[in-house]
């Protein structure tokens, strides 16, 4: 079993991590017990040769063959032991020829079963050498030993190389202790009838992973699956169901009446006492689904809610508790604990390093909790969850516009609570015929939302969901519809209830709380948000053309804030729209307060036969563009002369590098080119007395 020297228990293979690690191999000499040949082995632990029963070799293995059946000199210790064949040996590791230490390698342990081997034990379960030890190492530690017996092997004579080596180690989960293979008496759990249960609820499809691939770890090792080592030398846990009498007849019971009753039958009236060892840890954790919920008494809460509908957890534990649930679950429960299984991805910096305490940079989420609430903190994390590379980059960034996104929607609450026609019920929708351009593309986006929000949480693509609603909320509802809205119309209060309840509904999986206290605020039905029922998208309706034409309108307005930003003109200064007769005058309030523009209509103007909005065009008055011409001809005027006299001076021509000069050249020749082309637009406007 492994040992862990440092917690002082024993641990399941699957509490046992591998780490490649620096070290040694060291190759060893032992003489015949005639003096006629030697044999050389190699050895990563040269400790433990001092608890060697044997040589061993691969029966085929030609360059053996010759000696198998003869015995030498164990070095240091001066017994002999027999060179034997076995087909576990690798006949290309080191010289071909391996030590055999059976109470210290499961590999040995094997071989010393199948030739019926001594297996004194060297290394107790303090990490120290025991007195089955030669006197010189009784008491020392193990590494202490290892350092001890490499010098009296290099003085004697029998060390052969020592040659640096990268091998794997086996380090304990718990303590991070470099595990000891040892003999003890241990309580073992049969898992071959435990697993294949499990294998098939996968299989069949009653349990699903997600990402899928995880299924595949979850199968391979319920496919390789070992008996399992359950007892464990702890305080806390589940005491073991064995008892021992006098004569260490051993008893499994379910209670210590009943063992009591089965020690009378065999012995008569006899003394028992428990095994002191507590059950593994997982085991109890595997009881965990079923135990809480009244099991074994077939109760309401078991009833109810096992099993359940989804574990999430890390990929690191799908053998030591996830498969350990579902097998134990399938033999006392009678049933799957879950049906979904979504692993978690592992969490970055923005460095790209995977965050750990050694390395320094993880982070206390209770710290970023006090800093910018609970809401933003859980929501800025999902956002940057991506389902199928299984990474999260943290960056607090993304925590702090979370922030900022729940102020936003209070402050769209504080607006809607400001209408002075008030809030009406917020399940019900004016008729469709009385919906404005702008409640008919807010809906429309309602429902889209709806459905792509349903099926990435029904796919646990929480980061798609997240993004989902901050851009539906953020952008179209808050920076667009509300904006629309401060045009009065007789609609939008009902529309603004009811789009923003159900967005409260949908965020509530990522923001409870801010959700919560939303919905509160607004006309709703039932005492909280947990219990409302999730938005129906057939509920809501869809005017697919009325959307396709606010989306035109939104184009026009961009290009409105395109050609502000390209003259440099403040908000406070505005443009106009051009238009052709006849556009309707709920676009044109829209146009007019979305761009802060005036909308006029130009007679020569053709819609084409099409949509109106498609023609629209902003422009900016004559006036002002003069303006911003000769400001920016003046700054260019600035530059062309800086770079002139820079070019013309001697001392900087001849001290600067070429490539130097040759830049403020063409930087010279684009300043130049520049001032042409806004002169050229400044003329093309005309006179000021012109039109």
């Amino acid at each position: 079993m492994n040992w862990d020297p440092k917690s002082q228990s024993t641990l399941s293979d699957a509490e046992v991590e591998d780490e490649e690690r620096d070290g040694f191999l060291w190759q060893i000499r032992y003489p015949a017990q005639d003096g006629t040949f030697a044999i050389e082995v190699a050895t990563t632990r040269p400790e433990t040769m001092l608890g060697d029963t044997a040589v061993a070799v691969h029966p085929d293995d030609e360059r053996y063959t010759h000696l198998i059946g003869k015995s030498v000199v164990l070095p240091l210790v001066g017994r002999a032991i027999p060179i034997i064949a076995d087909d576990a040996v690798e006949r290309d590791f080191g010289t071909g020829a391996v030590k055999v230490t059976p109470a210290h390698d499961p590999l040995d342990n094997a071989i010393g079963e199948r030739h019926g081997l001594a297996m004194p034990t060297v290394i107790g379960f303090d990490g120290k050498m025991t007195a089955e030890a030669p006197p010189a190492y009784r008491g020392l530690d193990r590494f202490e030993a290892r350092r001890a017996v490499v010098r009296d092997l290099e003085a004697s004579g029998a060390l052969v190389s020592t040659t640096p080596r990268r091998h794997v180690v086996p380090v304990s989960s718990r303590s991070g202790a470099i595990v000891e293979p040892l003999l003890s008496l241990q309580w073992f759990c049969k898992m071959e009838s435990l697993a294949a249960p499990a294998l098939d609820a996968y299989r069949s499809g009653k349990i699903r992973f997600v990402p899928e691939r995880f299924g595949r770890t979850y199968e391979h090792w319920l496919e390789n699956i070992k008996d399992w080592n359950v007892s464990r030398q702890v305080w806390w846990g589940h005491q073991l169901p064995v008892w021992y009498t006098p004569t260490d007849d051993v008893i499994v019971a379910e209670s210590e009446e009943e063992a009591r009753a089965i020690a009378r039958e065999r012995h008569g009236g006899v003394e028992l006492h428990r095994d002191p060892d507590t059950l593994d840890t997982w085991f109890s954790s595997g009881l965990w689904p079923f135990s809480i919920l009244g099991w074994p008494e077939r109760t309401s809460d078991l009833e109810h809610w096992y099993p359940n509908s989804v574990l999430i957890t890390a990929r690191e534990i799908i053998f030591l508790w996830v498969a350990r649930m579902v097998m134990l679950g399938l033999r006392f429960a009678g049933d799957i604990p879950f049906r979904d299984v979504f692993i978690t991805p592992l969490v970055f910096d923005d460095k790209g390093r995977k965050m750990s305490k050694s390395v320094g940079n993880v982070i206390d989420p209770m710290d970023l909790v006090a800093k910018y609430g609970a809401d933003a903190t859980r929501f800025g994390i999902l956002r940057q969850m991506r389902l199928e590379s299984q990474e999260l980059r943290f960056d607090e960034r993304f925590v702090e516009k979370s922030r900022e996104f729940n102020n936003k929607m209070w402050n769209a609450l504080r607006y809607l609570r400001s209408l002075p026609e008030g809030l009406p019920d917020a399940s019900r929708l004016p008729p469709p015929g009385e919906l404005s351009l702008a409640d008919k593309w807010i809906l429309a986006g309602l429902h889209e939302t709806v459905v792509r929000v349903t099926r990435a949480l029904d796919e646990y693509e929480l980061g798609v969901a997240a993004e989902t609603l901050l851009d539906f909320v953020w952008y179209r509802y808050c920076d667009w519809y509300i904006e629309a809205t401060k045009i009065p119309t007789p609609t939008r209060a009902s529309v603004l209830s009811y789009a923003l309840n159900a967005a409260m509904r949908l965020l509530h999986p990522l923001a409870p709380f801010v959700t919560e206290e939303i919905w509160q605020a607004l006309p709703h039905d039932g005492k909280t948000i947990v219990t409302a029922s999730w938005p129906d998208p057939e509920e809501i309706p869809v005017d697919a053309g009325a959307a396709a034409r606010y989306e035109i309108l939104m184009g026009v307005v961009a290009k409105v804030r395109d050609l502000r930003a390209e003259l440099g003109l403040a908000p406070r200064e505005k443009l106009t729209v051009d238009v052709p007769p006849g556009l309707d005058a709920d676009a044109r309030a829209l146009l007019a307060a979305h761009a802060h523009a005036t909308v006029v209509e130009d007679p020569e103007l053709d819609a084409g036969g099409g949509d109106a909005l498609l023609a629209a065009t902003p422009r900016a008055p004559a006036g002002l563009l003069r303006e911003r011409y000769r400001r920016e001809i003046a700054r260019l005027d600035g530059e062309v002369e800086r770079l002139q006299k820079m070019l013309a001076n001697p001392q900087f021509t001849s001290k600067a590098s070429p490539e130097a000069v040759a830049k403020n050249r063409e930087k010279l020749a684009a300043y130049e080119a520049e001032r042409t082309r806004v002169r050229a637009a400044l003329e093309s406007l005309g006179s000021e007395d012109g039109p």
